[in-house]
């Protein structure tokens, strides 16, 4: 195992007076932790989204399964969703030497730059979520079933709406998962709607919101949202609680706790559930399995479920599932 004190210092204070609003932790890994030495780093689109603070939830709960330190053997870096930030970051913990990588993109192209670096540097990159254009650079891409999101999202949409019924969506076209998600969405309901608009949100909740009000003011008629995750969804409830539109159709993607409770409540329709704690922990594996020199499948998928009034009562989502 390499030593890292040394170079973990020099890493944190670039990243103190460069980077002041991202989060470094790390130590250098004990020689005597049990299981393995090795160093894994953690590197998804932001830490500003529950969603990835339960897919570390799932790394450290395999780490510690495998007799791993998390506090020693764990770096975690916050990119804050700016694509620059994250490749400047991936540079910094190739100076540090650490083991394998675990990223999620925030631009699946502009990534490549810091894909590239890993791979010269001879560190595995397995990337979470959102697949990667340069696809061949990385070990492994392990992902929700975000097509099938999509589809579930639709096809509910359709059960409740009639044909022609005015609809918007707010997407994510950087996203790899994101287009996955709004592709499955399309192909399903065909011409089955209207679709008025489709408006690049990032995901963001107050973008959303933004959007989803001007969307409102447009088409008074307007019958639904579909959103590709949760923290938009969650934006379009607060437009439409704000116009007093509490018969439209509000639809995301993640399964996330907080939004959960406006499914239960019919503030909001439904979310395509994914399972970040299971992406974490098949990602460490994965990780582990090809410093170790073994297999490791390239292409993952997790399953996902659609969540809504009727069946909320069977599932816990006072967690991710």
């Amino acid at each position: 195992m390499k030593k890292r004190n040394l170079a973990l210092a020099m890493v944190l204070a670039m990243a103190m007076t460069t980077m002041g609003s991202a989060t470094v932790f790390a130590d250098d890994a004990s020689d005597d932790a049990a299981g393995n030495d090795y160093t894994i780093a953690y590197v998804p689109t932001t830490m500003n989204n529950p969603f990835w603070t339960a897919m570390l939830g799932g790394i450290k709960e395999e780490m510690e399964a495998k007799g791993m330190d998390v506090d020693s053997q764990l770096v975690t870096v916050d990119a804050n969703s700016d694509q620059a930030t994250m490749n400047n970051y991936v540079n910094d913990l190739i100076a540090q030497e650490v083991d394998a990588i675990i990223l999620a993109p925030m631009d699946c192209t502009a990534v490549t730059e810091a894909l590239q670096a890993c791979e010269d540097a001879g560190i595995p990159v397995i990337n979470v979520d959102t697949a990667v254009d340069a696809s061949d650079k990385v070990v492994s891409i392990i992902a929700s079933d975000n097509y099938k999101a999509g589809v579930e999202c639709a096809k509910d949409m359709m059960s409740k709406l009639d044909e022609g019924s005015k609809i918007a969506v707010m997407d994510q076209p950087s996203g790899t998962a994101c287009v996955q998600r709004e592709q499955g969405f399309l192909d399903t309901v065909g011409d089955y709607f209207e679709i008025v608009s489709t408006t690049d949100t990032e995901g963001d909740t107050a973008k959303t919101m933004t959007a989803a009000e001007d969307v409102l003011t447009a088409d008074d008629d307007l019958a639904a949202f579909f959103c590709i995750n949760d923290m938009g969804a969650l934006g379009c409830v607060q437009a439409a609680q704000a116009a007093g539109k509490d018969d439209i159709l509000i639809y995301g993607v993640d399964g996330n706790p907080d939004f959960m409770g406006y499914v239960a409540d019919g503030s909001a329709t439904a979310s395509a559930a994914q399972q970040p704690s299971v992406i974490g922990q098949k990602a460490l594996d994965a990780a582990i399995d090809t410093l170790e020199g073994k297999e490791v499948e390239h292409d993952q998928t997790v399953d996902v479920v659609l969540i809504n009034k009727d069946n909320i009562a069977d599932f816990d989502v006072t967690d991710w599932q």
